[in-house]
């Protein structure tokens, strides 16, 4: 999750009103025509585009759950600016735990706020165009922040059953505007009545992907498989990028393993200054010790426009469901034992242990004053286990021989399962 400007609207959140007897968010008021609209401001689009997919996830999920849980809506408005919604599912019989949230958040993002988003977004100080007065140099401040805006959709599905992986996705739009007035309260010459709203700078963010308790090839397969077809059509630069960028970011240093099977994974995807198509260079994401390969832009094949991202980003966002709802009815009535269960809460720690000391979103919310908690926490599991010296992954060694007793197959699963984790895998070519 994020960077620091998915935190900013996943965290930054006030007062909620939960809806307990509604079991999809409410979409009546929206205008889905305004999602391809050219002529519509891209904050409005991208809005309306994440409610619409919210409502359709929602209600595709709670037909998936067997019990008699269904998601409840939890809207809140947030004091400083902005709204949003999350629906949750836990307890249920095929979800332990599930959630879908958006986020539509504005207000003003002070100078050091946006000198720390520039480690993650290159030249965005620079891009601004404004003396921040960072430093020594604070009084020389041109203005005291940016107004902002993001709004985003983060989903997270824990299934009950232990063959059935778990899956995370998010997609998100950030902009910075000019501000009205220059620190001193002098008028500012770079801001327009009559745009006030058009962006100094924007970008997309997000991905998507998956975390098998117990691997099966097949579902990694066809998981990898349609999120490269998606993304192929757009541009075949952009898959093997992003799922190396993936498989770079979700890595758990203190264990030498992935959280998951990977999927895609990117970040500050914008036009660069001083035109309105370009070429892109697209990031692997930072080198980790499973990957020390420096760092090395890929070029994209096709020239890009902000309609083209933002379709490349609905349409990844289309593909969930195909990609992961096969899966999940394949596998949520499997059988299951006690040592699977066990297993699934073992790989529900590491999956804690990931966003609670890596997770730069979930680290960077827990430390903003009024931060609202329960959409921070949303993505854990509600059961999790850790064992001290727990031998096929407690001390960083694939264990091969098997305890007395032990199921061997089930043994087994767990090996394969850790070789794959420890080493970044191709799953389609």
């Amino acid at each position: 999750m994020l960077r620091a400007p998915v935190s900013i609207f996943k965290c930054l959140v006030g007062d909620s009103n939960r809806d307990l007897k509604s079991s999809v968010p409410d979409i009546s008021a929206l205008d889905a025509a305004v999602v391809t609209d050219i002529n519509a401001p891209m904050r409005q689009r991208m809005e309306t585009y994440v409610k619409l997919l919210q409502h359709r996830i929602v209600s595709t999920l709670g037909a998936e759950e067997t019990g008699d849980k269904g998601f409840f809506v939890d809207s809140w408005l947030r004091k400083e600016g902005g709204e949003g919604i999350s629906c949750v599912l836990q307890d249920g019989q095929t979800f332990e735990k599930a959630g879908v949230n958006i986020s539509i958040v504005h207000g003003n993002l002070p100078p050091r706020a946006i000198a720390q988003m520039s480690a993650d977004h290159a030249g965005l100080v620079e891009k601004v165009g404004y003396n921040l007065g960072l430093g020594s140099s604070a009084d020389a401040a041109e203005v005291r922040g940016l107004p902002f805006y993001a709004t985003g959709l983060s989903l997270v599905v824990h299934p009950r059953n232990p063959s059935a992986p778990t899956v995370h996705f998010n997609y998100r739009y950030f902009e910075l505007t000019h501000p009205e007035k220059l620190a001193d309260g002098s008028p500012n010459p770079r801001f327009d009545p009559a745009q006030p709203d058009k962006p100094v700078a924007w970008w997309f963010g997000g991905g998507t992907d998956l975390t098998p308790m117990v691997l099966f090839p097949e579902d990694a397969e066809h998981f990898h498989s349609v999120l490269k077809k998606t993304a192929d059509r757009h541009d075949p630069a952009l898959y093997p990028a992003w799922k190396r960028w993936c498989d770079r970011y979700f890595w758990i240093p203190h264990r030498g393993e992935a959280r998951g099977v990977g999927g895609i994974f990117f970040d500050d995807l914008t036009i660069p200054p001083g035109g309105s198509s370009a070429r892109l260079l697209l990031s692997e994401g930072k080198p980790n010790p499973a990957d020390t390969t420096p760092e090395r832009p890929l070029p994209t094949q096709r020239e890009h426009t902000k309609e083209t991202l933002f379709a490349v980003v609905r349409s990844l966002g289309d593909a969930f469901l195909p990609a992961y709802l096969p899966l999940l009815q394949r596998r949520k009535n499997a059988a299951s034992t006690p040592a699977l269960q066990r297993w699934q809460a073992l790989r529900r720690g590491r999956y804690v242990e990931f966003n609670l000391v890596y997770d730069r979103g979930t680290k960077f919310g827990l430390q903003t004053p009024g931060a609202r908690i329960e959409s921070i926490l949303m993505s854990l599991p509600l059961h999790a286990r850790f064992e001290y010296l727990e031998r096929h992954s407690g001390v960083g060694q694939v264990g091969e021989q098997d305890e007395p007793g032990e199921d061997p197959k089930q043994a087994q699963r767990e090996r394969d399962t850790m070789r794959v984790l420890r080493r970044p895998h191709d799953w389609v070519r």
